[in-house]
């Protein structure tokens, strides 16, 4: 919870200065390609967060990571590792869009599927949910084989669960009864 709140003080902070130099699109950008090497290699975080690794490798292989990043991202990452907090960098790609969606006045939608959904299928239920939910929604695929077909939309709190899994449980309840 802690960590949390120290993601989101630096991330907003970052965020506020990006904006304030009309900047976000760039910032964005870099922190997605930051994002995209914690998700490649996860034990770059593992090894920014080891008490085993010197403190050099760590500041060098923040160096290695920010290089031809916009001075934005390369002197918040200075800091965030002056302050001893770099176990939120793996994090603050994701925290820094959920700023640029609030700020957009978009929610997530996470939609679970067993294959990825096609982009024209993505289209569509983008469109669906904004119609229905007068909200515009940025969609996430997460892939999930145990669902067996159909699709499960979670917004915040709100679940639309049409998988066949969900169906056949509901099936099984209804055969279980009588």
């Amino acid at each position: 919870m802690k960590e949390d709140l120290i993601l989101q003080k630096y991330t907003r902070a970052l965020f506020e200065v990006a904006d304030e130099q009309n900047a976000l699109d760039e910032v964005q950008k870099d922190l997605q390609g930051m994002k995209f090497s914690f998700g490649e290699i996860p034990e770059l975080g593992e090894f920014l967060v080891s008490p085993q690794v010197e403190w050099a490798k760590k500041v060098q292989l923040t160096e290695t990571l920010t290089k031809g990043s916009s001075s934005f991202v390369v002197n918040f990452v200075k800091l965030v590792m002056e302050k001893e907090r770099q176990f939120i960098l793996p994090l603050v790609a994701g925290e820094f869009q959920r700023l640029l969606d609030l700020r957009a006045k978009r929610k997530e939608a996470v939609v679970t599927t067993v294959i990825p959904l096609p982009e024209n299928e993505r289209k569509l239920l983008e469109d669906k949910l904004k119609t229905l939910f007068e909200e515009d929604f940025v969609l996430e695929n997460d892939i999930d084989p145990e669902i067996l077909g159909g699709i499960k939309v979670r917004m915040g709190f709100t679940v639309i669960d049409g998988s066949v899994k969900r169906k056949l449980e509901e099936m099984g309840r209804l055969l279980a009864r009588g």
